[in-house]
């Protein structure tokens, strides 16, 4: 008699046995054990041998789901094919396909989009899919130096040699993902040297700077919530577009400068460009990551110390590599172009040309002129600041929903 699902959910197995069998009909049977575990099996004959198949446990595989698994099994049977040499095959191919690049490249996508923005993560996946398209179907722990190096030479060759640094900083990281996971144990990415496989790349000669007010609240978006290289790395690029300072300035940016209580930022002359004192207002946002910031590297002097040596500010090019990381070309943002960003916008806004130029510690007027700018536009950049955090918050916020 074939077996019901009333019958199924009450089969026990006798307590002087260790397993019973009960048939369904057409060689499906259900493996009941002491244990308490139902498991579902088939008999079959091939080659003029018996075998046996698994197709599951009871009850993730309720009785109906067992009957069709069972008749697909006779199915491949009545082509002459082994059920299972054919889930062997199977599984075989599903574990190859897995540690394909593009398999666990798209997974590492996957785990990190949510802390991207819409437009970062289109631009992140078409580089995955398309730019690297070569290494698709390569298994990871095959792909050697000399595969990324083809990617890099077909992208020079495509006219587009800028975004070859992202693709592979991009790169650079699935492996890690890949290491991280034990899906590898190389990164064939990490050290390769991109200026011996590309010819040199033109400089910028302006700062490129984001100025659409979407794709600054993508970029902000992207800083602020992706979380991935070093601590002090990720903290100066959240500051840089919300201080306008240079690079080079953030960078020796010591607590010694820092006025917590006046809620200003002090640089001496001899730290600035343009060799003279500036004071940079800060809004309640900076305040507030300042004093986060405070609790993690106030054992230093500096506000961003070396990973390796704290008597030393963080290296010239993390930030811009960082940027690099986030998948922003050189073309499309440098770390000095938030500078370009603010006064753009500030402009457009209305805000003072004077107070924006003194803010960007920009020489304006003559020597008296100058000293009395710092004073008397000061009210105005506490205003302008904060007015620009929450300008930035706002971008951001709306690339979240």
């Amino acid at each position: 008699m074939p077996l019901t699902a009333l019958e199924i959910k009450s089969l026990s197995c006798p307590e002087d046995k260790k397993q019973i069998k009960k048939f369904d009909g057409n060689g499906l049977f259900l493996l009941v054990k002491s244990s308490g575990s139902k498991l579902w099996r088939m008999r079959y004959k091939f080659s003029g041998t018996h075998k046996e198949i698994a197709l599951g446990q009871y009850p993730a595989i309720p009785l109906v789901e067992a009957r069709r698994l069972a008749e697909e099994a006779r199915a491949l049977l009545m082509q002459g094919i082994n059920p299972s040499d054919e889930r062997r095959e199977r599984k075989r191919s599903h574990a190859v396909t897995d540690r394909q690049f593009n398999a666990i490249a798209l997974k590492w996508w996957e785990q990190q989009k949510d802390s991207w923005s819409a437009d970062h993560q289109a631009r992140v996946k078409r580089l995955i899919t398309i730019d690297c398209k070569s290494l698709s179907t390569l298994i990871i722990d095959k792909i050697d130096a000399g595969h990324i190096t083809e990617v890099m030479l077909s992208i020079e060759a495509s006219g587009s040699p800028k975004k070859a640094p992202v693709i592979l900083a991009i790169i650079n990281r699935i492996f890690g993902y890949a290491l991280a996971h034990r899906l590898t144990r190389n990164n064939p990415a990490q050290g390769l040297p991109l200026k011996d496989i590309i010819k040199p790349l033109k400089k910028v000669r302006s700062h490129s700077a984001i100025i659409n007010p979407t794709e600054l609240g993508g970029l902000i978006h992207d800083i602020d919530m992706t979380i991935s290289g070093t601590f002090c790395t990720a903290e100066a690029l959240k500051l840089i577009p919300r201080l306008f300072l240079r690079p080079k300035e953030i960078r020796g940016l010591k607590w010694a400068y820092v006025d917590f209580s006046e809620k200003l930022i002090r640089i001496p002359a001899q730290e600035m460009k343009k060799d003279r004192d500036h004071l940079v207002p800060l809004s309640k946002q900076v305040l507030k990551q300042l004093k986060y910031i405070y609790t993690v590297t106030s054992y230093s002097v500096y506000v961003f110390p070396n990973s390796r040596n704290s008597d030393s500010p963080i290296s010239k090019n993390v930030m811009t590599n960082r940027l690099r990381d986030l998948g922003y070309a050189a073309d499309v943002m440098s770390a000095h172009g938030f500078r370009g960003t603010a006064s753009t916008i500030l402009h457009e806004q209305g805000w003072s040309h004077d107070a924006i130029e003194v803010q960007l510690a920009h020489l304006t007027g003559s020597n008296t002129s100058r000293a009395y700018n710092r004073a008397i536009y000061l009210p105005e950049r506490k205003k302008m600041m904060q007015t620009w955090s929450d300008y930035l918050e706002e971008l951001s916020l709306q690339n979240r929903k």
